[in-house]
């Protein structure tokens, strides 16, 4: 089974996903896992046991990336960073994909208009 994770920014939340690529490669026999992420964060998951392939998101190179990643032919996609961007990135890939909701309107809401909708329980 061949899966892409998807975090593509952010460096503590790199780190945080490093939990969700070791139950993925130590729960699912067999299992192929690739990450992707932009190349400026490379140093973090380059010598993670648990990812076979790491795949760097650069702006100037999209198309050619997509084509690549499509070439995997991934049966799973794991979005841990769930925007636009790399909802296109699902979209174009086909893939069955899953994201983690991160309450983003929510977070907004209680920002600039102090309106507390945010889940009861931490993330």
């Amino acid at each position: 089974m061949k899966i892409l994770i998807i975090r593509l920014s952010s460096i503590g939340d790199i780190v945080l996903t490093t939990p969700v690529i070791r139950c993925l490669k130590q729960q699912i026999n067999g299992s192929e896992i690739h990450f992707l992420t932009k190349k400026s964060y490379a140093a973090v998951l380059r010598y993670n046991p648990y990812i076979d392939k790491l795949h760097f998101w650069e702006k100037s190179a999209k198309k050619k990336i997509i084509k690549d990643l499509q070439l995997q032919k991934f049966d799973y996609i794991i979005d841990l960073h769930h925007n636009f961007r790399t909802f296109s990135i699902k979209k174009q890939l086909k893939a069955k994909s899953f994201s983690f909701y991160k309450a983003n309107v929510e977070k907004y809401l209680m920002v600039r208009l102090k309106w507390n909708k945010l889940p009861k329980q931490h993330i």
